[in-house]
């Protein structure tokens, strides 16, 4: 156990007191060996997101491709893209992604503002994928208090207790840093001795299995260190086994954790198809209005006439309603971000029609000068509250709608 220790150990020093060049040609190409666990194996359909700022897609990358929400192409590595990360070296491709859409949104963030512009894109991975992770355990998750269902945690006394356990908080250490000081060199070289290893175990019958890793699992530091997880993947197994299904293109909201729904992109048939949503009268139905006088109290608006501030007749409940939806558009449409999430099932695959559903809503519109005339009586209004069916619909748009 010494010697391994010695090695991460010097992986650390070597990190902080070496420049990026001196430590990539002593160990770049160089894999140390690591203590392996069991692989996580995944099998079943899972949905994973993975985030990009505007700002950072280029003009010339094609919209209606899968690919530009994907790992930076491997076209683009001689040009020293991407840069170096928490699982990739400088120039190497690798796809990252989160389980929530909460936890990408935080990841790309970083360096970000609200409101600035931003696309999510959510990827399916297919059934019997074999998905084999390496379980990232950070140094906070080896302890005997800690919740045993976790997958980031160890509690097992045996373990925490143990030389095992040192040497697992010391690769935790380096994996899960978020020091300045040699930042990502020990990470990501770790990392690929991990997407290089391989070997074989025993399951508990005995039997011999090989071992090999498709990506690795950790938990977010740009969560603040919680159970929000995120995935580092090979582009060779991203390829074969993940399917994009839709791409949604809006601003960073107040929260930084969420977007401002504007547009989405629906992958059909192997291509970015972009839509918009919009409100004509046959989007809203089945609707109910109560008015509320200055004094508070419900007015029966049957009879008589409704007058807007300027003396114009109302003549249809719509016009209100509509401007009521207009001056609430953030608050109805944005909510399709997490519509997708939480309104299309799992298994569900994401279309244009499956989009366009309708929803139950109730919106309150306040103004001042309108009035109810019946019989020769005025009645000032304050406010009128609306219950509404209204239909999600959506409208086809070019790439150059979409930017």
């Amino acid at each position: 156990m010494n010697q391994y220790l010695a090695l991460l150990d010097r992986v650390i020093g070597n990190s902080k007191t070496l420049s990026k060049n001196e430590f990539e040609k002593e160990y770049k190409g160089n894999p140390i060996q690591i203590i392996l666990s069991a692989p996580l194996v995944f099998n079943d359909s899972m949905s994973l997101y993975r985030g990009r700022l505007a700002d950072d897609v280029g003009k010339k990358e094609d919209l209606s491709s899968p690919a530009t929400f994907s790992y930076v192409p491997l076209v683009l590595n001689k040009d020293g893209l991407p840069k170096m990360g928490r699982a990739n070296y400088n120039g190497q491709s690798i796809f990252y992604a989160s389980e929530q859409m909460k936890t990408n949104f935080k990841e790309i963030s970083k360096d970000s503002n609200i409101g600035d512009e931003a696309y999510m894109a959510k990827w399916k991975l297919k059934p019997n994928s074999n998905l084999c992770l390496y379980r990232t355990i950070p140094a906070w998750g080896i302890n005997t208090d800690n919740e045993s269902n976790s997958i980031f945690t160890i509690t097992e006394p045996n373990i925490v207790d143990s030389e095992l356990g040192v040497y697992l908080k010391r690769l935790g250490y380096i994996m899960m840093s978020s020091e300045e000081i040699g930042k990502y060199l020990g990470s990501s070289y770790i990392a690929n001795c991990i997407y290089s290893a391989n070997g074989f175990a025993k399951d508990s019958a005995g039997n011999k299995y090989e071992i090999h890793y498709d990506g690795i699992i950790y938990p977010s530091v740009a969560s603040g260190g919680t159970e929000e997880v995120n995935i580092a993947l090979k582009p060779e197994f991203v390829d074969k086994n993940l399917e994009l299904e839709c791409v949604i293109k809006g601003r960073l909201a107040p929260d930084m954790r969420s977007v401002k729904y504007e547009k989405i992109g629906i992958n059909e048939n192997g291509k970015i198809v972009w839509y918009t949503s919009f409100i004509d009268e046959d989007s809203i139905m089945n609707i109910v209005t109560q008015y509320f006088g200055s004094d508070g109290n419900n007015v029966d608006v049957s009879k008589g006439k409704i007058l807007d501030a300027d003396n114009n007749v109302i003549n249809s409940e719509l016009i209100p309603l509509v401007h009521a939806l207009k001056f609430h558009r953030d608050e109805v449409f944005n909510a399709l971000a997490q519509f997708i999430q939480t309104e299309v099932k799992e298994n569900q695959t994401i279309t244009k029609t499956s989009l366009e559903k309708s929803v139950n809503l109730g919106l309150i519109r306040e103004f001042k000068g309108w009035k109810l005339l019946n019989g020769g009586k005025s009645t000032p209004l304050s406010k009128v509250m609306y219950s509404f069916t209204l239909k999600n619909q959506l409208r086809e748009v070019i790439t150059d709608e979409v930017r």
